[in-house]
């Protein structure tokens, strides 16, 4: 294996050098300039292929996690006891890293003795290898039954329908990553070879202007293949992701300030402030106005507009982002509240789920939890849960909470698995929204590769015109 390996770095080292040749005899590199490149190749080389190595870790981790998950709940379900489950699943992998963890979590559970939380270290062993929120799910579930007994099979439903969305909508992230990187290195190839076109025109019909000696070329040239080379490796970084872990693509601190201003939102206030930066503006365009300069006044105007409009721009964008956030952790925090549900009533399930809530929602519950205490029979508590929002399908989910904890309507178990079935699909919207976050970032990447090729392709314009206007001139 380590022979194929070397192999592989030698075949990968003569490529890259052969490569490094022809363009620097195709767009005429000075020695000087072809050797800073070799060197930044060499040294790129061993960091691109560490990258490669993660990508390849991360997929598989990502593998093995969704297996464990999927083969713990079913080996739970046929045997609800932890170490029973561990020791089947551990069959399964017939080597690797995740068996490691799980012969070790037995090890741990075995052969330790007179130790507080024995079960919860056990199964830490594997959270800690294998940082996916699902997994800590299926792992509290498993907890709590094997203390507390009881039927877990709706529980267990739940938790494989989750696992389901996370692997399809994963596995299709991964694929449109894959497009997207294509489609970044192709957009570096496409802005190299226009940039061909200027070597192969002072070669042929500009023969008597020819600037590819020139310093400021030759400088453009090497700045062109460095900034490719960072873009396609920081491309190949981005996208050797940890997909077990789950990171919003905005700060926790900043959509939590969003909320802030939303909530507390005090529209007379911020247009006062609107107006006070507008009012500058209106001064100068009443002058230009009286002193008849109508263009700059005309020129101002929008100017003007936007600056007294600018509180509610303001708020629409922070409205924006807090829905986005809300819509993707309102999912979760169903899922955990169906899992309380198993085993508590509806207000229970609310204030327990408080622990484990994504925090852009663990304000709207602590009210919640405050005017159930003070109303427990009340409906006004549910619907007025994150009413300044309006989000239909959480106003429909709270009415199907308030039905069960009520008894009204149509048998529990029916709501709780219209409930099930709706967060499901709403999981994977959450999945999906998270997951084009994410992406986002990357369409500039694709972007830059065509702005680095016009930079580059201004520069040697302006070379040939000095050039042949130097020529005309003598």
């Amino acid at each position: 294996m380590k022979e194929k390996n070397t192999e592989n770095v030698l075949y990968l080292i003569l490529s890259v050098l052969l490569i490094s040749l022809l363009l620097g005899y195709f767009y005429r590199l000075k020695i000087i300039v072809l050797l800073i490149m070799l060197c930044v190749e060499a040294a790129a080389i061993p960091f691109w292929m560490k990258v490669k190595r993660k990508a390849r870790k991360e997929k598989i981790r990502f593998t093995e996690a969704n297996m464990y998950m999927e083969q713990i709940l079913y080996s739970f379900r046929k045997n609800p006891k932890i170490l029973s489950a561990l020791k089947d699943v551990e069959k399964l992998f017939p080597n690797g890293n995740m068996r490691k963890c799980i012969q070790n979590a037995i090890e741990y559970m075995q052969e330790t003795y007179g130790e507080d939380l024995l079960m919860e270290k056990a199964l830490k062993i594997i959270e800690t290898a294998y940082p996916a929120q699902r997994i800590t799910y299926a792992h509290r579930l498993m907890l709590k039954v094997e203390r507390l007994g009881g039927n877990c099979e709706a529980s267990i439903r739940i938790l494989l329908a989750d696992r389901n969305v996370w692997e399809k909508e994963t596995n299709t992230y991964q694929k449109r990553c894959s497009v997207q990187k294509r489609n970044i290195v192709l957009a570096i190839l496409l802005s190299c070879l226009l940039c061909l076109m200027t070597p192969i025109l002072c070669q042929s019909a500009l023969q008597k202007v020819s600037i590819t000696e020139h310093v400021f070329y030759q400088g453009s040239t090497l700045i062109l293949f460095l900034c490719s080379i960072g873009i396609y490796l920081y491309t190949e970084k981005y996208f050797a992701k940890d997909w077990l872990q789950e990171k919003s693509y905005r700060s926790t601190k900043n959509i939590l300030q969003k909320y802030e201003k939303i909530i507390n939102y005090n529209a007379a206030k911020e247009r006062i402030k609107s107006i006070l930066w507008a009012m500058p503006i209106g001064i100068i365009m009443g002058i230009s106005a009286i002193c008849g300069y109508w263009k700059l006044t005309a020129g101002l105007c929008p100017v003007f507009i936007f600056l007294l409009l600018q509180h509610r721009v303001d708020y629409s964008l922070a409205k924006k982002a807090v829905v986005h956030e809300i819509r993707k952790a309102f999912p979760e925090w169903l899922m955990e509240v169906s899992l309380l549900l198993q085993t508590e009533n509806v207000a229970n399930s609310i204030r327990k789920s408080i622990e484990y809530a994504p925090d852009i929602l663990k304000s709207e519950l602590n009210f919640l939890v405050q005017k159930l205490e003070s109303a427990p029979e009340s409906n006004i508590p549910y619907s007025e849960f994150l009413q300044e929002f309006s989000i239909p399908e959480i106003a429909s989910a709270m009415g199907m909470l308030y039905s069960i904890s009520d008894g009204s309507g149509s048998d529990a178990i029916v709501q709780m698995g219209e409930i099930l079935e709706r967060n499901a699909e709403w999981m994977g919207n959450a999945e999906s929204l998270s997951n084009q976050d994410k992406l986002a970032k990357m369409y500039l990447l694709f972007l830059l590769p065509a702005l680095l090729g016009a930079l580059k392709m201004m520069t040697d314009m302006t070379l040939i015109l000095l050039a042949f206007f130097s020529e005309i001139h003598i």
